[in-house]
């Protein structure tokens, strides 16, 4: 009984409704921990009617919630409610509101929900889903300090490296499948940086392995079709005294520390470059952090790294597939700047288009279009309303991308968007960040490495190659449509594809290699 309520898929259509939609951090966390407080009169932005007691619960898809929130921003405008029986969710359309409550206010909208099943796996310890408190801020600082704007340039070797080392795997492995080459590159960047480590080599073993699969357990164990006790929360005293629940949580925490601390302690002392791992060993009691929360630490950046760069890549891959034209003006500039030789960071301020394709991809398909939803700590007052504490904003990112005011032809691939007459990049204004790495004090620490790593990969792959669509037994280009998406909880990207890849350039797999041997000397260095 006790392992039927407190692991029980609910496969009704009933619950399906309101599951996946959600998502880690979401709405079926807290259908019965938000209450009205005494004293303060709440002014809630006007939203869509719905049921009796379930309120908006059953108007929601079980897949792609973002496209809901779509829908009802242009009934409702660019701020509305919804509700999820007594839970108030407050959606933010545009850059302009999201940073009127998130960015002007994020002392108090900076909350993350805790869930009653979240508690039992210890998912506080991990930084994107921890309280707003003095542990995350000292979690935050040491974040900081490795991955800034400044510190993170250290890292550049070693994401020239890799980006080489995936242009060299895509010659000599062609049959792999083109997702598998780019997550493997994703992978090492970051385990790398962590750990320090050899680059993964695509035939090779993948030590993160392991990794990957505790935290997609973690994703599967806290979805709402999985999490009884969150939708029910009054069940919370049986299911506390379940035996079956307590034995599953405490053996993936186990395996989960066992693992982190496996790769914690295993950090390469040889590694030439300073390892984030390195860093928080040095500096644990400037920052006030045990060795646990180091290790935790750490976790955290692999989980929130890895899939959001390979994700962001296959999107980049797509749209130029679908945007020939698009590869060709990149590759103009680079032959124009690079010429023979491989681009480099040094290239960088000269190459306004990659950084204006980057740009665009993270807006055309973002990975993580509903946002990661913020809790406010304190009662809100924004343009008007009044919404009291306990209540959650949406970062609609989806639609923020959207906003024919901001981004004319939004459903049009463009760079040129980003670019003035002369093809220097626009400076961006002020409420409309990369949409793509979050607002307030929850913005992502890892912005500029990630920011680096896709520069430098994207300039390598169009220096080096020619991207086409394969074709079949008929010449017909077997191709992959603009929203043929794949839902992955709180992320999504497109389906996988294959690519036909052709070298740019005569003896190209001699040239990478040469490549290699003097990015690794600068790694060295």
């Amino acid at each position: 009984m006790e392992h039927l309520l407190s692991g029980l898929a609910l496969d009704s259509e009933f619950f399906k409704l309101g599951g996946t939609v959600l998502g880690l951090c979401l709405l079926f966390l807290v259908t019965s921990r938000y209450t009205a407080r005494k004293g303060i009169k709440a002014i809630f932005p006007p939203g869509p009617t719905g049921l009796p007691l379930v309120r908006n619960l059953l108007q929601f898809p079980s897949h792609f919630f973002w496209y809901q929130l779509d829908a009802w921003s242009k009934l409702h405008g660019p701020v509305y409610t919804f509700w999820i029986m007594n839970q108030p969710f407050v959606v933010l359309n545009t850059a302009a509101a999201a940073a009127d409550v998130l960015d002007h206010q994020s002392g108090i909208t900076s909350g993350r929900l805790q869930t009653i099943k979240g508690a039992f796996y210890g998912v506080d310890r991990i930084l994107t889903t921890k309280a707003h408190s003095l542990g995350w801020r000292a979690a935050r600082k040491a974040m900081h300090a490795s991955f800034n704007i400044h510190s993170t340039l250290r890292f550049g070797p070693l994401q020239a490296y890799d980006a080489t080392n995936l242009c060299l795997g895509l010659i000599r492995y062609p049959n792999k499948p083109f997702h598998l080459h780019v997550h493997r590159w994703s992978a090492s960047i970051i385990f790398r940086c962590l750990y320090g480590h050899d680059a993964f080599d695509i035939e090779g073993d993948d030590p993160s392995t392991n990794m990957r699969r505790l935290a997609e357990e973690l994703v599967q164990a806290l979805l709402p079709q999985n999490s009884i006790v969150d939708i029910f929360p009054f069940l919370t005293p049986l299911i506390q005294r379940s035996k079956w629940l307590r034995r599953e949580a405490d053996t993936w925490k186990k395996e989960t520390d066992d693992e982190g601390n496996r790769l914690y302690d295993g950090v390469d002392p040889t590694a030439t470059w300073s390892t984030f791992v390195g860093d928080l060993n040095t500096n644990l009691e400037k920052y006030g952090l045990t060795k646990e929360d180091a290790n935790w630490l750490s976790i955290t950046v692999y989980i929130a790294g890895q899939e959001t760069t390979a994700y962001t890549l296959r999107v980049l891959m797509l749209a130029i597939l679908h945007n020939p034209a698009v590869a060709k003006a990149a590759q103009s500039q680079l032959d124009s700047i690079c010429g023979s030789r491989a681009p480099s960071f040094e290239h960088r301020e000269q190459l306004p288009y990659i950084e204006a394709l980057i740009k665009e991809t993270m807006r055309w398909r973002p990975v993580v279009p509903g946002g990661v939803p913020h809790l406010a700590t304190e009662d809100v007052e924004f343009q008007g309303f009044v919404v009291p504490k306990g209540t959650i904003f949406f970062d609609n990112i989806w639609s923020q991308s959207r906003d024919p005011a901001v981004y004319p032809d939004p459903d049009a691939f463009d760079p040129t968007r980003f670019l003035d007459a002369e093809g220097c990049l626009i400076p961006q204004a002020p409420d409309i960040p990369l949409l793509a790495f979050g607002r307030g004090r929850r913005v992502c620490p890892g912005r500029d490495f990630a920011s680096n790593g896709l520069f430098i990969v994207t300039a390598t792959l169009l220096w080096a190659f020619d991207f086409e669509w394969p074709v079949d037994s008929k010449g017909k280009p077997i191709m992959c449509g603009t929203s043929e998406m794949e839902d992955h909880v709180v992320l999504t990207t497109v389906r996988s594809f294959d690519v036909k890849i052709t070298p740019r350039r005569e003896g190209l797999e001699e040239k990478l290699i040469e490549i290699l041997a003097e990015r690794d000397t600068d790694l060295s260095v």
